[in-house]
């Protein structure tokens, strides 16, 4: 018999918990009822006491529940803590002597560990207070409880603070910030760069190369643009595809090396023409190694596949600028004065010549040094100022000695 076979009647209504129809609560209902679940669902609700307290219906439910489900789990009921009436006599003295057996080996450990250290530190016992609650002494060194007054880092006053430092305090959160941020890449050299394929199967080799790629991508994540290449490289090595060619373009662009980056691009390219990833690193790559028309190109046919793409429309605009400022730059040096240059031949050139041969003869030159003596004689200069008028008389042309000669003269 199952709950359809009893319609709910109106007048009673129904349990709030599982919503069960009242007149279910009953001898009869329940010794006629089949339905495991409900049966459950009744046995929770009588236990609850929510609808009322029927010990000997409970019981009814409970024994008619046991012989059509023996193994349900409304039947388990929560068993109290055993105490040790629970046992008896001989079960407990067996549980006694085992704690009272562990007691005594922990405090025979405890023992051995406070003669050790008495023995090993026997300055410190009397200098130290016991423990509390215990007749042990706490071992520790003096170092960890001594405090010692610090000098306050931090100005108090105006006049501290006019001697205070900003620039020197800032170098030194530069510098414990580099010491914190800087990795040790030692452990690179370590790790090959190429893994053995001999005897895989395309796809272990597959497996193998995901994994590797996999590595890189967490190396890159997390900044590590070194071990990222390395791992790419190893996913290369086993299987070339363009994801990793594509990636280690772009984590050797982070790196600053343009040209490997460009290669990588290459290959994504020879793999996969046409691919937009890597068309705008090589443009990236180009635009850093000054081939500014060549970038434009890239970008030009990114655009033309995707017209919103954001990040080439950025990097376009930035290489058109620097176009633009390049070919300023060449117009400002190409720009300049023409000099005519024409040769004049007069009476200058010849008395020139004509004083080049007298200093050939030697004749030119003693007339001019016995010239000099003369007129520095007549001039109220001293020993220095006549030795630097008479140098400056020696460099000038035969042609104005001459008229000065004849002047003096």
């Amino acid at each position: 018999m199952t709950t359809k076979d009893y319609p709910s009647l109106w007048g009673f209504g129904t349990t709030k918990a599982f919503k069960i129809p009242i007149e279910h609560l009953d001898f009869k209902y329940i010794e006629k009822c089949s339905d495991v679940k409900h049966l459950e669902k009744i046995l929770c609700v009588l236990r609850s006491g929510e609808e009322g307290y029927y010990p000997e219906l409970t019981e009814f439910c409970e024994k008619h529940l046991r012989a059509l489900a023996p193994e349900s789990r409304a039947l388990r009921k929560d068993k109290p803590a055993a105490t040790a009436a629970s046992f008896t006599a001989e079960e407990w003295e067996k549980i006694d002597g085992d704690i009272k057996s562990w007691v005594s080996e922990i405090k025979k450990e405890e023992h051995k560990m406070y003669f050790h250290e008495t023995e090993t530190f026997p300055a410190m016992k009397d200098n130290l207070p016991p423990v509390r609650g215990s007749n042990s002494c706490l071992h520790v060194g003096k170092g960890k409880y001594s405090k010692r007054p610090t000098k306050k880092k931090t100005p108090r006053d105006y006049a501290e603070w006019d001697k205070f430092d900003v620039e020197k305090e800032c170098l030194k959160i530069d510098e414990d910030y580099k010491e914190k941020t800087a990795i040790d890449k030692s452990y690179l050299s370590k790790i090959e760069t190429r893994i053995e394929t001999e005897g895989l199967t395309e796809k272990e080799k597959d497996f193998l190369a995901t994994r590797e790629k996999e590595k890189g991508n967490e190396a890159f994540n997390s900044g590590d643009y070194e071990e990222a290449v390395m791992y790419y490289t190893r996913s290369i090595s086993v299987l070339p595809t363009v994801v990793a060619y594509n990636n280690r373009a772009q984590a050797e662009i982070k790196l600053q090396n343009w040209n490997s980056a460009f290669q990588d691009c290459e290959k994504v390219l020879e793999l996969e023409p046409g691919n937009i990833k890597a068309l705008l690193r090589r443009a990236t790559t180009y635009k850093h190694q000054n081939k500014l028309q060549e970038a434009i190109e890239d970008l030009s046919k990114v655009l033309d596949v995707e017209p919103d793409n954001d990040l080439a429309k950025k990097i376009l605009s930035e290489v058109e600028r620097d176009l633009k400022n390049s070919e300023a730059a060449s117009k400002t040096q190409t720009k300049g004065k023409r000099m005519v240059i024409q040769e004049i031949e007069n009476s200058e050139d010849e008395d020139e010549k004509d004083g080049e041969r007298k200093h050939e003869d030697g004749s030119g030159d003693k007339s001019k040094i016995s010239f000099l003596f003369r007129l520095c004689k007549t001039l109220p200069f001293n020993m220095m100022s006549w030795l630097n008028f008479s140098i400056f008389l020696l460099a000038l042309p035969c042609k104005f000695t001459s008229q000065l000669h004849s002047s003096f003269s």
